[in-house]
């Protein structure tokens, strides 16, 4: 990469009184870098960072949705009260939860969870229910990051419980909100004295 030219000099005779002595010459040394193995070397650094780089991935929830059923299609299994949970959001981002378990009366009115205690009730529930199957309902016009961060939500209860129970496996629906819903949570909200349009506390 880098070369030291020392250049050889003839020496010449001092002028003068004493005329056959030599002068000694200065010695000077000349560098000379080759900047050739350098640039390679910035090429292959640079082709080295573009293959290994990870550049960052879009961020995206897959949704497996059933298909639509078909005219020859069996009919659906039914689900015992007991093993199921409706999870219903509305336009402001209320949540409501709504699960008969076995044994007792069914509940007339969903009630209403905060986003942040939801994944800690819906574990338990599990746990005392390992069957249960969650159908989430959730407004067209409540935000996009409600649905996604309930479906997280789920998502980590299921690995959770997986580390104790690797065969199981959560189940829930992803269905539209119906007529019957809306009057339930209207209901739920004038007992709690939430009004028409509900608070939004979703934390």
């Amino acid at each position: 990469m880098g070369a030291v030219d020392t250049p050889q000099r003839e020496p010449k005779q001092k002028k003068g009184k004493g005329g056959g002595k030599l002068k000694r010459p200065k010695h000077r040394i000349g560098v000379k870098i080759d900047m050739t193995p350098m640039v390679d070397i910035a090429f292959l650094l640079l082709i080295f960072y573009m293959v290994t780089t990870v550049f960052s991935m879009p961020q995206s929830m897959e949704l497996n949705l059933p298909p639509k059923p078909k005219e020859d299609d069996p009919p659906p299994v039914p689900v015992a009260k007991s093993k199921l949970m409706e999870i219903m959001v509305d336009a402001s981002g209320n949540i409501f939860w709504l699960h008969t378990p076995k044994g007792q009366p069914d509940m007339e009115l969903p009630e209403y969870i905060k986003l942040n205690s939801l994944r800690s009730f819906v574990a338990d529930k599990i746990y005392e229910e390992p069957k249960m199957v969650i159908v989430l309902r959730i407004d067209p016009e409540s935000r996009y990051e409600m649905m996604v961060s309930i479906i997280d939500d789920l998502q980590l209860i299921e690995r959770e419980i997986k580390v104790e129970n690797p065969d199981w496996s959560l189940r829930f629906s992803l269905q539209d909100m119906t007529q019957w819903e809306f009057e339930l949570m209207e209901r739920a909200k004038a007992q709690m004295g939430m009004g028409g349009s509900g608070e939004g506390e979703t934390s």
